[in-house]
């Protein structure tokens, strides 16, 4: 709702224009009256109004002095003046401060409703035009901070780091994040509860996020702001999650100083979060060195034992071998590169092991895709599914885990990937309980049942794409997807692609 008030030094008049016409039918509601110009100007500081009504002639300050004073003082305040007086210098004066109309008493109804909805227009396209500059320069913070995170320390980011965000070499900080997965939708509320908190520190809150999964915000403390210590840290947070109500876990790095060492904080809140580096508050682990193990861990042992439980076809077993296998490359000082190897040389004799099973995993090539700057908990997700993917190929070679109902169910699905499928619906077209059934369709398949709907209906639209010439929309439409944009995000989610872009290449 916009607020409008009155400035005029006849009551009656000020009793007709409260009456006179249904304001808040226009989008206003009347926020003050005043009989003079300088009671205006001190009631504009305290109701901060969009519109103004203000007769010419009042005493001690008249209207013209009023609109060309709160001009300076309220530059974004809107002015329409009624005056019994025709007077051109009058409306040549009121022009030049940019005056939105000029009207004659005794007003005419249609004439004042008219005018004011002129206001409301130009007041709201401002303020979209406004909102919509802001987002934008949001999204540019964002990107920003993302940039440097991912160690891209070109002159540019810290260039408009140092504007954007007033982010420069003497700023403390330290990196937060939050669990993987948190959704958008949560992120934002998330974030205005702990904006919330962080008024009382004199820190500044700037939230970022670092490809689909990994969402945070840095905590910066200018040079003369409050320490930010590990209990300062453990006692904000541990308030942000009183009032949030629900439970999250927060990884928080050391403390840095400028844009440079954003990189390192970074890395330091993944080690914090994959070690769990107790803070004595239960969900939040706060980053306090490195700890060295006492010898190097065996990863030749390490390697055999997750090939052995590959080979056996037990998931279970694969996936805890790979969280200790992980836990060990945490603690270690490796190099990104060293790591690549390493993996790439186990999935090699994996991949070995299957072809002399007489396989040929299709998904394979996937698994040696460039991958982004090493975010250790999201590699840890993405090795683990890769591995638990052939130990399924391996059990279900062996016989060890087969189920003949999930198996029958996606190949329901790649029939009907058309149709609105819901896993409630395919449950009891099997005669299950969609709970039960959720379980044991992604302990064989490795997917739940939305995300294997979703990759059948993405390879079915890709080779769309390849075949035929349609619009993006009747692809859509033909694997199963009613809303466009979900698909044009799905598919750019699997495929790391727009629509537009693969059909091209």
């Amino acid at each position: 709702m916009l607020r409008v008030m009155f400035a005029d030094d006849e009551p009656y008049m000020l009793e007709g224009l409260r009456s006179m016409i249904d304001w808040n039918k226009l989008g206003f509601e009347i926020c003050g009256e005043a009989s003079d110009g300088e009671d205006a100007l001190a009631m504009m500081a305290s109701t901060l109004p969009h519109l103004v009504l203000t007769d010419v002639r009042m005493p001690v300050i008249d209207g013209l002095e009023l609109i060309e004073q709160a001009s300076c003082l309220h530059p974004g305040v809107k002015f329409i003046i009624l005056s019994g007086y025709a007077d051109f210098e009058y409306a040549k004066r009121a022009m030049r401060h940019g005056v939105a109309n000029y009207l004659m008493k005794p007003l005419i109804e249609t004439e004042l409703v008219a005018a004011v909805e002129a206001v409301a227009n130009t007041i709201r396209e401002r303020e979209s035009h406004i909102q919509y500059e802001n987002a934008a320069l949001d999204c540019l913070r964002m990107e920003t901070i993302s940039r440097l995170l991912q160690g891209e320390i070109r002159q540019k980011w810290i260039e408009q780091a140092k504007a954007l965000l007033d982010f420069h070499e003497r700023s403390s900080f330290r990196c937060i994040l939050l669990e993987p997965d948190i959704q958008p939708h949560v992120q934002s509320d998330l974030m205005q509860v702990t904006a919330d908190k962080i008024k009382f520190t004199q820190a500044t809150l700037l939230p970022f996020g670092v490809g689909k999964e990994r969402h945070g915000f840095l905590l910066v403390s200018g040079p003369e702001e409050r320490e930010l210590s590990p209990a300062m840290m453990t006692e904000l947070i541990a308030s942000i999650r009183n009032s949030w109500g629900r439970a999250l876990s927060f990884s928080v790095s050391g403390k840095h100083k400028g844009p440079y060492a954003l990189k390192e904080a970074f890395r330091e809140g993944l080690m914090a979060e994959m070690c769990k580096f107790p803070s004595g508050t239960e969900g939040i682990y706060i980053y306090q060195g490195e700890r060295s193990a006492e010898t190097l861990p065996a990863f030749v042992g390490m390697t055999e034992s997750i090939l052995d439980a590959v080979r056996s076809g037990c998931p279970e077993t694969v996936r805890a071998h790979v969280h200790h296998l992980f836990v060990a490359l945490s603690r270690q000082s490796v190099s990104e590169s060293w790591v690549s190897a390493y993996l790439g040389n186990i999935k090699l004799e994996i991949l070995k092991t299957i072809t002399q099973s007489g396989g040929e995993p299709v998904w394979a090539p996937n698994w040696f895709a460039p991958t982004a700057p090493m975010d250790i908990g999201l590699l840890e997700r993405k090795v683990s599914q890769e591995f638990l993917q052939a130990a399924e190929w391996m059990g279900q070679k062996k016989g060890v885990g087969q189920d003949a109902v999930v198996s029958a169910a996606g190949d329901y699905v790649k029939s009907h990937y058309r149709e609105k499928l819901q896993l409630q619906v395919v449950a009891e077209h099997f005669g299950l309980n969609p709970a039960y059934f959720g379980q044991r369709f992604k302990k064989q398949v490795g997917l739940t049942f939305n995300e294997y709907l979703h990759v059948v209906r993405i390879d079915e639209a890709k080779k769309l794409l390849r075949r035929e010439e349609l619009k993006i929309s009747d692809v859509a439409d033909r694997v199963g997807y009613s809303d466009s944009e979900q698909f044009v995000n799905k598919f750019k989610a699997l495929t790391g692609l727009l629509p537009s872009a693969y059909k091209k290449g």
